[in-house]
């Protein structure tokens, strides 16, 4: 649905992005990570078609933005991390605005303000001043107003900034349902673990240019290196001795991470299925195990290790 190619903007002699490549499908939500001035809002903006590359293309369905900048406009929604704050106006009249300057016909224009209502929940603060609404509130109606013209793709410019844990969750749900009905969604946030758990992909920039763009599974396999396995035993058993021993005895074991009484920790290069082995043999050798799970990198450590910048 949206395909970045070879993106690059400049301002004066800084290179805020230096060719950016990716391709987004329909229905899935992607990440946008990366640190403070990596590139990640001006990126969104040029999607938005609200600033031209300087070099690149962006295309949406086949059509570029150069050669179908209005006709592109009308399907994507694009939610800034700010928005323009009408203080005289309620929440329906500030829909109302909205959706006439994305020249929706008045025959549709108030089907199309309830579905936005009833769907971000809104419908009971319709008559509510904008500026009297929660954060949360606020941040629905944000989204709301890009999506009065049903667009395909939805580009979210930090959507969770400010809100409480409550409406974080409440957000996640809205956005897989948004996915669920084909809808293709690039968020940026800096909240990596939440962004892990609901999004199908990932792309990470620093300094304006591409890091690594994949799956979450994909990205933390790719900067995991050796697995480390955590093992514990039945506490109070007695074998954590003998089960250190055991393990530097396994040619798979390359170290041990860790040891106390009952737990170990172990580094390995094992294969999925021989590590799948090793804990059978383990059993096999009687050592009572309670737990046995790999350890994996969080996408805080991910990213830490790839940029040199702070979360953003």
């Amino acid at each position: 649905m949206l395909q970045v190619s070879n993106l690059c903007k400049t301002f004066g002699k800084l290179k805020a992005v230096d060719g950016l490549n990716f391709t987004l499908e329909p229905g899935h939500i992607y990440a946008f990570v990366g640190p403070n001035g990596a590139g990640k809002t001006t990126t969104m903006r040029m999607i938005a078609t609200l600033d031209l590359p300087t070099s690149g293309d962006i295309s949406v369905d086949g059509k570029s933005i150069f050669d179908y900048t209005y006709e592109i406009r009308k399907t994507i929604g694009y939610m800034p991390d700010h928005f323009g704050i009408y203080k005289n106006l309620n929440v329906r009249d500030y829909l109302e605005f909205y959706a006439r300057a994305y020249q929706l016909p008045r025959s549709s224009r108030r089907r199309s303000i309830e579905d936005v209502m009833e769907f971000t929940g809104l419908q009971s603060m319709q008559d509510k001043l904008v500026p009297t609404l929660s954060k949360g509130m606020m941040q629905r109606l944000n989204m709301g107003r890009g999506l009065l013209n049903n667009a395909s793709v939805l580009v979210l410019d930090e959507p969770a900034a400010g809100l409480d844990p409550r409406a974080r969750i409440e957000l996640r749900f809205l956005l897989k349902a948004l996915a669920a009905q084909g809808k293709t969604i690039f968020v940026s946030s800096h909240i990596l673990s939440e962004l892990a758990e609901m999004c199908d992909g990932m792309l990470i920039i620093d300094k304006g240019r591409q890091v690594v763009f994949g799956t979450v599974d994909e990205i933390q396999a790719r900067m995991q290196g050796l697995s480390e396995i955590h093992v514990r035993l039945v506490p109070g058993s007695g074998q954590g001795e003998r089960l250190e021993q055991w393990l530097l005895e396994n040619p798979v074991v390359n170290a041990i991470v860790t040891a106390e009484a009952d737990s170990i920790r172990f580094s390995t290069g094992a294969s999925r299925e021989e590590t799948s082995a090793l804990l059978v043999a383990m059993v096999n050798q009687q050592f009572p195990v309670l737990e046995f799970r790999p350890i994996t990198l969080t996408m805080e450590d991910v990213f830490m290790q790839i940029t040199d910048g702070e979360l953003a």
